[in-house]
C-alpha cells in the first residue's frame, strides 16, 4: 500500500516537472519566434535568421553588420550591472553604438564622432520606471521594443537599425512572404 502511494506521488512529481518544463520552453518560443516567410536583404545578402518579437522584425546584429560591411567590436563594462557594449564601425558610414543588458534594456545611438558627443542621434532609448526622487530605476518591460538576447545572440530591430545606418527600408510582398530590403538613401 505504501509502495503504491510512493509510486503515485513520484509519478505526480515527475509529471508536474515535465508540465512546468514545457511551459517554460513554450514561453521562450513565444518570446521570439522564427518568422517564416520573412527575409531581410542587406547589400545583396539575404538574412534568413529573422525573428518577430512583439510585432517587430529582428535579425542578429553580427549578421546584419557583416552584410552591410561594418566591423563589430564588443566589450563588457562591469559597473553596478554588467553592460554589453557593441560598436559598429565602417570607413564610409557613421559609427553606431549599442549598449545595455537585459535588466536595463539596450540603447541604440548613431554617433556624430568617434567619442560620445551632444551631436549623437538617439535611435532607440528604453523607457524606465523611476520612483519619485529616486535613482533606483528599472526597465519598463511593457514598452520595451529594443534589442534582445536570444540563445546568446543579440537581435536588433530592422527598422531602428535602418535608421541608425541611415538606410532606406523597403518592404515588398513576394510569393514566399515579405522581403525587407535595406539600401542606401
Amino acid at each position: 500500500m505504501i509502495i503504491i502511494r510512493i509510486r503515485r506521488i513520484s509519478l505526480f512529481v515527475l509529471m508536474s516537472v515535465l508540465v512546468a518544463a514545457s511551459f517554460i520552453w513554450n514561453g521562450e518560443q513565444a518570446a521570439a519566434k522564427t518568422a517564416g516567410g520573412y527575409t531581410v536583404e542587406a547589400n545583396g545578402s539575404h538574412l534568413t535568421d529573422v525573428y518577430i518579437h512583439e510585432g517587430k522584425t529582428y535579425v542578429p546584429l553580427k549578421s546584419l553588420a557583416l552584410a552591410l560591411g561594418y566591423e563589430v567590436s564588443y566589450s563588457l563594462q562591469e559597473e553596478f550591472d554588467n553592460f554589453h557594449h557593441y560598436d559598429l564601425n565602417s570607413a564610409s558610414s557613421p559609427l553606431v553604438s549599442i549598449w545595455g543588458n537585459a535588466n536595463w534594456g539596450y540603447t541604440i545611438v548613431r554617433r556624430a564622432a568617434q567619442e560620445m558627443s551632444v551631436n549623437d542621434v538617439n535611435i532607440y532609448t528604453p523607457s524606465r520606471l523611476c520612483p519619485p526622487e529616486s535613482d533606483n530605476c528599472s526597465l519598463d518591460e511593457s514598452k520595451y521594443e529594443g534589442p534582445f538576447l536570444f540563445k546568446n545572440t543579440l537581435y536588433v530591430p530592422v527598422r531602428d537599425m535602418a535608421k541608425a545606418f541611415n538606410l532606406k527600408l523597403t518592404i515588398t510582398l513576394t510569393q514566399e512572404g515579405r522581403l525587407l530590403q535595406l539600401s542606401p538613401r
